[in-house]
């Protein structure tokens, strides 16, 4: 009777815990579905955009970067302009990409997008170029933005600014994981899915690994250090041939993203992804560029070659599917003023973008637009 007596009392606060737990979680799970505040770009798998946002940014961190930035997202999701009502006569381009296309901390109208508009207006009547890049996004995430969203609002142009987020990717992460939206890969993606308060919690743990990356590759915004790595020929070869198995999954996407393109009449431009490290010294910090160590395996000289494999291949893919490239990995120089990490632009940087893309952009546009050019 003892044994009975201790039990059941266990069970009963068991069960009473259970309930409300259950009782909680559907409340919130009903709030949440009539109002959520918390703005994310991520449900479950599939793309969420975060229309009509206005973020202001306070950097006390970053001394290569404005003190105060201002981000804003119109109602397509995009920074830039509405959509014209016009937009069948007009030049219409979307930059497609990952951080170094989003320009997540420079103001909207300092990011790359935004100057290459105002560019391109000195030369065209109706210019709209809308900035669709999302942090951390590799081609499988912008093939999930292309059937999700930019094939529908069918741009003139989209320019793809690709490379660094492909390194060593043979699977989609999770937020690339699916394709096409409501595709579920297994039951958990499903629950994910379909609840705002699993979305929430695992949302807010991606945003906690955002932050503690964020917060590393901070430490290299200065050069102010001299840490130096030097790798031998045979390491860098051996993790050079290791990229075998992931770059034949990246030139296939890179084609899917060209046939789909011209499936729908949206004319695909490739731009290779440039890297403040690789050769030479810096002229601000006279820091080497090749042998600073980024990581504790790997040096500017390793981490360049890397991704060059990478820049190759979109090279290839663009000349095989006839897709302009713009080589801003080679035209962009290795410099501290342009970069204020490996790969990501201050304002002058995202400046001297505009104008090295603006200058391989026109000649195919005035041949390609020619109803649209200034008299």
């Amino acid at each position: 009777m003892k044994k009975d007596i201790t039990v059941k009392p266990f069970f009963k606060k068991a069960l009473y815990g259970l309930y409300l737990f259950f009782i909680v979680f559907i409340l919130l799970e009903t709030a949440l579905r009539i109002y959520n505040p918390f703005h994310f770009r991520l449900k479950g798998d599939s793309i969420v955009l975060p229309v009509n946002q206005k973020i202001i940014i306070a950097n006390h961190i970053n001394p290569k970067l404005d003190s105060i930035i201002t981000n804003t997202r119109n109602t397509l999701g995009f920074r830039g302009p509405e959509l014209p009502a016009n937009a069948a006569n007009a030049l219409t381009i979307i930059t497609i990409g990952g951080s170094t296309t989003e320009c997540h901390f420079l103001s909207d109208n300092k990011t790359w997008p935004f100057l290459l508009e105002k560019s391109l207006d000195s030369s065209f009547n109706n210019v709209w170029i809308n900035n669709a890049g999302l942090d951390g996004h590799s081609t499988f995430g912008h093939i999930v933005l292309l059937n999700d969203y930019i094939k529908k609002i069918k741009p003139a142009v989209a320019l793809f600014l690709i490379g660094i987020n492909d390194v060593e990717m043979e699977q989609p992460s999770f937020h690339d994981k699916l394709n096409t939206r409501g595709a579920y890969a297994d039951f958990k993606h499903y629950i994910f899915e379909n609840s705002e308060v699993l979305n929430l919690i695992l949302n807010i743990v991606r945003g906690g690994r955002a932050q503690k990356f964020n917060n590393t590759t901070n430490k290299m915004m200065a050069l102010g250090n001299n840490d130096l790595l030097t790798l031998s020929e045979e390491t860098i070869q051996k993790r050079m041939v290791y990229q075998k198995r992931f770059l034949t999954g990246f030139r296939k996407r890179l084609a899917q993203i060209a046939d789909t393109c011209s499936h729908y009449q949206i004319t695909p431009v490739f731009i290779t992804q440039p890297d403040q490290f690789g050769a030479g010294t810096d002229s601000i910090t006279g820091a080497n560029l090749e042998l600073y160590r980024l990581h504790d395996d790997i040096n500017g000289k390793l981490e360049w070659r890397l991704l060059e494999l990478y820049n190759d291949v979109t090279r290839e893919t663009g000349q095989g599917k006839n897709v302009l490239v713009i080589d801003l990995a080679r035209l962009l120089p290795k410099d501290s003023r342009y970069f204020y990490d490996n790969s990501h632009f201050t304002n002058e940087g995202a400046n001297k973008v505009a104008s090295l893309v603006n200058e391989k952009l026109q000649p195919m546009l005035l041949q390609k637009f020619p109803a649209l050019i200034k008299k």
